[in-house]
């Protein structure tokens, strides 16, 4: 059973060595910072030089090393919050992608075998499109100034502080944007499945209950489900029912099988002065069984790109930075997911 939380995406990275180009725009050109990672430790760039003298680094722009400095930033921010959604969603990453998508780009193809007999056609396949919300590339943003108190008192700290912060928002909205459909959506009575198992019966053995006629019902509908999506809260409780080999009061509970990749997920919130962004999170009362990949698609026009701006003089800020990415999602819910309720 393979378990993806924020607890086994850092284990995981803490033992990895790897290395790539993130790339940043300074002006019209694109230039890249090389993240490097050894057993689970980032390479970190530090300032070589005053803060002030990097950003009226040839005028009105901030230096390369600046920005390279930034972008290294974010990156840590970002492997601080890890992306869970990846079991789920197919990746097309693919500058050309459009402004709009309509539903029937998600294609696959469809062919059966037929016996043939003398005088009689082949049957040709053809490709078969999922239902689904049409698909918007969407523009996301976040950006940062520094102050002139950051540049003249050198307060180096509180720009790399910046920086990861925009990190980690990053990926906590990559999070959000390909939850939110499968949390948000209004299911049909098909797609759902009530707490089973009789009132006086253990909450232990209703949960398990109510995990197999889920299972089954996708399997049944023509849907199997192979992902689990759940709040961390009921951990515990999901995996001993998946594991099951108990017994209570003389009957058996064999293992759970079809599942083989649980997601725990439980939001993210962050306030920025005084107003307070949040993530729902799976609810505790609720369980998703989910058909992967065929119906969800994670749309990549432009990744997170980091560009600097000149600042205000008459607010004092000397310098602002703005991060910005073109991203989309295709759910094809109804079609891939059941809705357990487990209370």
């Amino acid at each position: 059973m393979n378990i993806v939380s924020q607890e086994t995406m850092l284990a995981a990275r803490r033992k990895y060595t790897g290395e790539s180009q993130v790339p940043f725009r300074i002006g019209s050109e694109v230039d890249f910072a090389t993240k490097k990672i050894t057993n689970g430790e980032m390479e970190t760039m530090q300032f070589a030089k005053p803060l002030g003298e990097m950003i009226t680094y040839g005028g009105s722009n901030v230096s390369k090393e600046l920005l390279r400095k930034v972008v290294l930033d974010v990156e840590l921010g970002r492997e601080e919050v890890q992306v869970l959604y990846k079991p789920i969603y197919d990746t097309i990453s693919d500058s050309n992608l459009p402004e709009v998508l309509d539903a029937k780009w998600a294609l696959r193809g469809a062919c059966v075998f037929a016996q043939s007999f003398e005088g009689s056609e082949v049957k040709f396949g053809t490709l078969q499109a999922e239902y689904g919300p049409t698909a918007r590339i969407n523009t996301y943003t976040a950006g940062f100034e520094y102050t002139k108190q950051i540049v003249d008192f050198n307060q180096s700290f509180q720009v790399e502080m910046l920086n990861k912060a925009m990190g980690e928002a990053y990926n906590a909205l990559c999070n959000h944007l390909h939850f939110a459909p499968i949390l948000d959506f209004d299911y049909k009575t098909a797609n759902k499945t009530a707490y089973k198992g009789a009132a006086a019966d253990q909450p232990w053995v209703r949960l398990y209950e109510t995990i197999k006629e889920g299972i089954k019902q996708t399997v049944v509908k023509k849907r199997p489900a192979t992902v689990m999506l759940a709040s961390k809260a009921n951990q515990i409780d999901i995996e001993m029912a998946m594991r099951g080999g108990y017994q209570i009061n003389g009957t058996s509970y064999p293992a759970l099988s079809g599942i083989n990749t649980i997601i725990y997920y439980d939001g993210w919130d962050e306030t920025v002065g005084k107003k307070k962004t949040s993530y729902a999170g799976c609810p505790t009362d609720k369980i998703y069984l989910i058909r992967p990949k065929r119906g969800f698609k994670e749309l990549i026009k432009q990744d997170l790109r980091i560009e600097a701006n000149t600042g205000d003089l008459t607010r004092l800020v000397e310098q602002q930075l703005v991060g910005y990415a073109y991203r989309g999602v295709f759910a094809a819910v109804e079609e891939n997911v059941q809705e357990l309720t487990i209370v």
